[in-house]
């Protein structure tokens, strides 16, 4: 049996947070969160109850988040969700994807590639399971369901491992960033 409108929307505020830790813009989070219950009631007929009513609707998010920072040109956080450890990713970040007027300067040149050697040597540090994950899906570009597939893990597992790898190499890299 199908959900009705009214267990999908049961589900706004937990949905609404999983897209506020994830987009950190409240209207994007808000239309990503719009966009998921709208897609979710258009195909609530598809929903099997293989999984969490929940779990089927985060993973409907998850799609409109990438659909938002495709749309907006903006990407995810490299880091974790919590806002708790938001300092050190907002510092990746801004190291991963800063443009800088003196890129030609030699000693930026040289710290630039000793970060991106540590980034590699902590990205081959991580457990395969989680390596396999962040490789294939941020360096690689391959989408979840592809991931998911080569893998074979359901959708729900491989983001649960890119954010683990994403955590860890955030840990890790707070040394280099300091």
């Amino acid at each position: 049996m199908p959900p009705t409108p009214i267990e999908l929307a049961d589900h706004r505020s937990a949905m609404l947070r999983f897209a506020r830790r994830k987009i950190r813009d409240e209207d994007l989070a808000e239309d990503a969160v719009q966009d998921a219950l709208a897609a979710a009631l258009a195909s609530r007929e598809s929903f099997q109850g293989q999984s969490a009513l929940r779990t089927w609707l985060i993973g409907i998010l998850n799609h409109k988040i990438q659909d938002t920072f495709r749309r907006e040109g903006r990407y995810v956080s490299l880091g974790g969700t919590s806002d708790d450890d938001d300092g050190g990713d907002r510092e990746l970040e801004r190291l991963a994807w800063e443009q800088d007027d003196d890129y030609h300067d030699p000693l930026r040149q040289v710290a630039r590639n000793r970060l991106g050697e540590a980034l590699h040597s902590e990205i081959d540090a991580l457990p395969a399971t989680l390596k396999d994950v962040f490789v294939m899906q941020v360096l690689e570009g391959a989408d979840t369901a592809q991931v998911c597939k080569e893998l074979e893990i359901t959708e729900a597992n491989c983001w649960v491992r890119l954010h683990r790898a994403r955590k860890r190499l955030s840990e890790r890299m707070s040394e280099h960033l300091s």
